[in-house]
């Protein structure tokens, strides 16, 4: 098993410069969400994950076989790959137009929509209990307020939190 130590050098180094919601260092998100973690007892696999678990995103532009020339296991790379969510920015598009059709206002209709794709991924996860752990920890530091008061986009803040307690709600139903 790779170590929590050894797991945040590759996310340190992996996401160096980054900036997380609140304008501070990426990684730092990345250790509130392990310290969430630990708070609750979690094994410290969970909180590899957790560090991990977005090293493959766009913004990062690595791969699987980047992450695993890092010391990262196969079955790790494995579940962070299926914890990595990539929009389906074309069933975003059809529904929210539905929903327009409906008279939902297109912004509204445009955040509704991203909500109902991102609960259906996140919903994906329920059958790897350490995968809900994770994530589920990550949406909880997502709704402290260190996080969701610096958006000055109100409607876009309040759909935003309101997104993350959904998923919550679909990981821990």
């Amino acid at each position: 098993m790779l170590s929590y130590q050894d797991a945040y050098k590759i996310a340190a180094e992996v996401h160096k410069g980054q900036k997380d919601k609140a304008g501070g260092p990426y990684i730092d998100f990345l250790q509130n969400v392990a310290d969430y973690l630990k708070s609750k007892g979690e094994p410290e696999e969970v909180q590899v994950l957790a560090v991990l678990q977005d090293v493959l995103t766009d913004s990062t532009k690595k791969t699987p076989a980047d992450i695993l020339q890092l010391g990262v296991p196969a079955d790790m790379v494995a579940r962070i790959q299926k914890m990595t969510h990539i929009k389906n920015q074309s069933w975003i598009d059809e529904y929210s137009c539905k929903l327009m059709a409906e008279g939902t206002p297109a912004e509204e209709a445009t955040y509704e929509a991203r909500e109902k794709e991102f609960v259906e991924f996140v919903s994906t996860l329920k059958d790897d209990p350490m995968a809900v752990k994770a994530k589920s920890a990550i949406l909880h530091v997502l709704l402290d307020d260190k996080y969701t008061r610096h958006d000055h986009r109100e409607l876009k803040n309040q759909f935003r939190i309101r997104k993350y307690q959904r998923a919550i709600e679909a990981l821990e139903a």
